[in-house]
């Protein structure tokens, strides 16, 4: 998709929408060069092995029970990694029925990795940026 992105080639009202965009970055990851996939979550922090970047399982929209439903969990090495994007819409607030997103994101990502005996890591990437 990123291709016809490039050529003007998406309809304007799917432009600058979150998950074309997670899409589009993250299936790069998950189709080349594995090792980029491991330079990345280096970067990160995460310390994986060129063989655990290689069989990396990349899971996008996993709907947990609760309904939630985080853009991408990538499962590499002793790692269960949830991504949530946000490129122009807020993180979900609490309501009367549900807790806020992050709170459930990371409530059933955690569950998630203890089933899978995985170390939970959850990283949101935003439109907004931090200096460290």
């Amino acid at each position: 998709m990123i291709i016809a992105e490039l050529y003007g080639k998406i309809p304007s009202k799917l432009e600058d929408k979150e998950d074309i965009l997670t899409s589009n970055v993250f299936s790069f990851l998950k189709y080349s060069n594995r090792q980029l996939l491991k330079d990345y979550l280096s970067l990160l922090g995460l310390d994986v092995t060129l063989v655990e970047a290689k069989n990396a399982e990349f899971n996008f929209w996993t709907k947990y029970d609760d309904k939630t439903e985080p853009d991408l969990v990538i499962i590499c090495g002793k790692y269960y990694i949830l991504f949530e994007a946000k490129l122009y819409s807020d993180f979900a607030p609490e309501t009367s029925k549900y807790d806020a997103q992050i709170i459930r994101e990371i409530k059933m990502g955690k569950l998630a990795a203890e089933n899978e005996d995985k170390n939970f890591v959850y990283i949101a990437i935003t439109a907004e940026y931090y200096k460290v």
